[in-house]
């Protein structure tokens, strides 16, 4: 059983034999988020913040309930601690410079992990550049998981920044970031935590991990595209200065100076995204049900079953910490492309990812060019694997013929 029937795309599919095995790189969206995003551009669309007529209230009343209700979710202290940004990309990008171009300078040091995404790990390195600061990055062992003891070394250099993922994209890997939040806060680092594939698998609690930045995106937990969050500590808030100039972030306006208002108004520049606040808290609703919460411990399962089924392939290389994941399998087969196994699994109908997963710096550790992924979603199920499975064999046997 799986919560297929929730999920309109499904029904649409042409082929009953599709299997959508990419939900590290985008989720689909069950019934409720669509008929909340909907309902507002039906019945309840208008701009928010800016007007005074019964409609808007309404509009402004649900868009700010979601920030609490997304606050809640990840256990931050209030609603000013969530920004609205377009995604994970543009929450760390945000950090970046409305927080690092004024707190990095020359010789400082930032410190990030080998296994990130390029999202947390360019503009971090294009930052070190214009600052001229250093960019400091974690090794990585052989099971995917950072060097701990080569962590304990970069940290005696006092990092202005660590910035690490919760759970890698590439691997599934679930790092110790409690410990390393907690050995970087010992030397006054600030920490950005990369939530994207964390949010909708683990019970995220800022909180209780203590980070001052956590950054994640609707899309990837079966809410809207262009939609993602990003969490500011109370402590962090005053070092931020603006980063686009505009709209409701702007308190008063003369011709010589301009202020602007706190945080989250002062990041958050210009019309919002309304309808995809709307359909994040709907996804929350999605993620917060009895149903969801039962289905989910399926996921783990399927992945065991995954795991037990490419064991029995001659030549199979699967990487990362298969024992502390999150349900993401990354594996490649002796001899074979994993473009030509990608393309070959197409035409059987099997959506899955090949390539490098916007993380090249992991693959040159790993020593590869690029791998095949397999990733889950709450409306995958044993069937869905048995077919990949097959597809797979097939996929081999037309390669070795």
């Amino acid at each position: 059983m799986s919560l297929k029937h929730r999920f309109p795309f499904f029904q649409h599919q042409s082929n009953e034999s599709f299997v959508y095995l990419d939900s590290a790189a985008t989720s689909h969206k069950p019934d409720i988020v669509l008929a909340a995003m909907n309902n507002c551009y039906e019945q309840n669309y208008a701009t928010v913040h800016r007007s005074s007529y019964i409609g808007a209230n309404s509009a402004t009343s649900d868009y700010e309930k979601t920030r609490q209700q997304v606050a809640q979710f990840i256990g931050a202290d209030n609603a000013t601690n969530i920004v609205w940004t377009k995604g994970t990309t543009e929450s760390i990008n945000l950090v970046a410079y409305a927080w690092g171009e004024s707190n990095i300078n020359q010789g400082d040091s930032i410190v990030v992990s080998g296994s990130e995404h390029h999202a947390n790990f360019v503009p971090w390195q294009q930052l070190a550049k214009r600052k001229n600061a250093k960019l400091h990055i974690i090794n990585i062992n052989n099971d995917g998981q950072p060097d701990l003891e080569h962590y304990q070394e970069l940290l005696k250099n006092k990092p202005k920044l660590v910035a690490i993922q919760h759970c890698s994209n590439v691997t599934g890997n679930i790092l110790p970031i409690e410990l390393m939040i907690k050995e970087a806060k010992a030397v006054k680092a600030k920490v950005l935590i990369d939530g994207a594939q964390a949010v909708s698998q683990l019970n995220v609690n800022v909180k209780a991990l203590n980070c001052d930045l956590y950054a994640f995106s609707a899309h990837k937990m079966y809410g809207p595209t262009g939609m993602g969050v990003l969490y500011i500590s109370d402590e962090m808030k005053s070092e931020f200065s603006p980063f686009h100039f505009g709209g409701e972030m702007v308190q008063t306006v003369d011709k010589e100076n301009s202020t602007f208002r706190e945080i989250p108004s002062m990041l958050e520049s210009g019309t919002p995204n309304i309808v995809g606040v709307v359909g994040l808290g709907a996804a929350i609703d999605f993620i917060n049900s009895a149903e969801y919460k039962i289905e989910k411990q399926q996921i783990l399962s399927l992945y065991a079953h995954l795991l037990n089924k490419l064991t029995q392939f001659t030549g199979i290389r699967i990487y990362g910490d298969t024992k502390n994941n999150i349900g993401i399998v990354s594996f490649n087969i002796d001899g074979e492309t994993a473009h030509d196994i990608g393309t070959l699994l197409s035409q059987q109908n099997i959506a899955c990812r090949v390539g490098f997963h916007c993380a090249m710096p992991l693959h040159q550790r790993l020593n590869t060019n690029g791998t095949i992924r397999v990733s889950f979603g709450i409306y995958n199920n044993k069937e869905d694997i048995d077919r990949f499975i097959l597809a797979l064999t097939k996929s081999l046997e037309l390669l070795d013929f």
